[in-house]
């Protein structure tokens, strides 16, 4: 859980219908405007396809060999009128898309959520925006504005809606869309740089297996002068049921659509709870049979790759859209039930003083009282690299824990421990790191 729970200390540490970031010594000055402009001045300033000129792109994805590579090439001459080639090593496409005439040739059977995620950086980058439209809330642009995010988090009887959860995050005065997360979509944009009158991001990057990085670069983009009519021209359309499409559904839907369910046997933990309920994303084919799965978030994240492997051997029945089956994805809850086992050791500030390798802590907020102590505890790994963390907690209470950003930031990025040993062998441990206001 390290990468999302950094991204989240980086960019916006509380969630509500707006947070703010940027300067670590407070927020930067700049501009607050409602979301509905913020996000229409971010499409216009950075996305290729709204009030864009006819353009030709070409993205190289991953590194050559990997499953996780390919390549997406795009010729667009207006939102109806685009031809599009895909090419990954288990999954290829070819588009035509002339008003609602349809040519498609597919090589294979499944179209993955990465894959995609990369034709969506391109041709709709926030897939999702009727979610955030009309919801009021204020973001902050400005020059030096690194991050500023919109987040929805609907919680209907106090259960977040993850058919609606998401954030949308931006940076600058434009601004620029940075990022985009969704329970299934996550899309992070960076180097920017100009195509007339927009800044375009060339580095992509979506995640794969646990929040791996798979990254794309944009290797040509180039204003297409004079599109050639003939390049769009559907000579022959394709039926909707040659065609691969994907709905997202509820968890209520796939739950009534369940066909094979697996009995999981699910092992011990060291901590935490031993029962409760997992998010897993999962992506189905055509047949129903799950092919892809994401961690999203658990009461046990000990248990998370587990359960993301077990939600695979799930199967359900097609599901069918005006005659035709397509591919579905869903947040599948899952219900665990465990035991606790070889218990972590959790050492004590006097007791972790002893591990740390290095560690600068970062200073702590203006105004807090001299001599104030307080905690942050820290997960570490068998190699003695921080993989979780939380706090603070202290003498003097929480308080605005925003304050402390600064802080948990400097901890991921300076401190090392050495490894934990038990019976000579690294394990797994936490332990409270202290600090002390001076």
């Amino acid at each position: 859980m390290i990468k999302l729970l950094f991204r989240v200390v980086a960019g916006c540490l509380l969630f509500s219908s707006a947070c703010l970031s940027g300067q670590m010594a407070g927020f930067p000055q700049g501009e607050k405007v409602d979301a509905d402009s913020a996000l229409n001045r971010a499409l216009k300033a950075s996305v290729l396809t709204v009030d864009g000129k006819p353009f030709h792109a070409v993205m190289e994805i991953g590194a050559a060999g990997s499953k996780y590579s390919g390549r997406v090439e795009v010729w667009w001459a207006a939102p109806s009128v685009y031809k599009l080639q895909v090419s990954s090593p288990q999954f290829s496409q070819q588009k035509v898309v002339n008003g609602d005439k349809v040519w498609e040739k597919d090589d294979g059977d499944y179209y993955p959520r990465w894959l995609e995620n990369f034709v969506l950086a391109t041709l709709d980058p926030i897939p999702m925006i009727q979610d955030f439209r009309g919801r009021g809330g204020l973001v902050m642009v400005g020059k030096n504005v690194t991050r500023s995010c919109l987040t929805r988090d609907d919680r209907p009887g106090g259960i977040t809606d993850q058919m609606t959860w998401g954030v949308v995050c931006f940076s600058g005065d434009e601004p620029n869309v940075q990022s985009v997360q969704t329970t299934n979509v996550y899309i992070e944009f960076n180097d920017w740089q100009k195509f007339g009158k927009k800044q375009i991001a060339r580095t992509i990057t979506t995640d794969v297996d646990g929040y791996k990085e798979v990254t794309g670069h944009v290797t040509t983009l180039e204003e297409l002068k004079k599109p050639d009519p003939a390049m769009f021209e559907v000579k022959e359309v394709t039926p909707p049921e040659q065609r691969i499409a994907t709905r997202y559904v509820s968890t209520l839907t796939e739950e009534s659509m369940v066909e094979v369910k697996p009995d999981i046997q699910w092992p011990s933990v060291r901590e935490g709870k031993t029962e409760g309920y997992m998010i897993v994303y999962a992506r189905t084919d055509r047949t129903g049979q799950v092919r892809e799965t994401a961690k999203h978030n658990s009461d046990q994240p000990g248990l998370e790759d587990f359960g993301i492997l077990a939600a695979l051997k799930y199967k359900f029945k097609p599901l069918v859209v005006d005659g035709v089956p397509v591919q579905m994805e869903m947040p599948l809850v899952l219900h665990f039930t465990s035991r606790l086992e070889d218990p972590l050791p959790i050492l004590s500030a006097e007791e972790m003083k002893k591990q740390i390798i290095e560690c600068d802590a970062g200073p702590v907020p203006p105004g807090t009282p001299r001599g104030a102590a307080i905690t942050f505890q820290v997960s570490v790994n068998e190699a003695g690299n921080i993989t979780g963390l939380s706090g603070p907690r202290g003498s003097f209470g929480t308080g605005d824990q925003t304050g402390w950003r600064p802080s948990v930031a400097h901890i991921f990025q300076t401190c090392r421990f050495a490894p934990y040993l038990v019976n000579g062998k690294a394990t797994y441990y936490k332990g409270d790191i202290e600090l002390i206001a001076p």
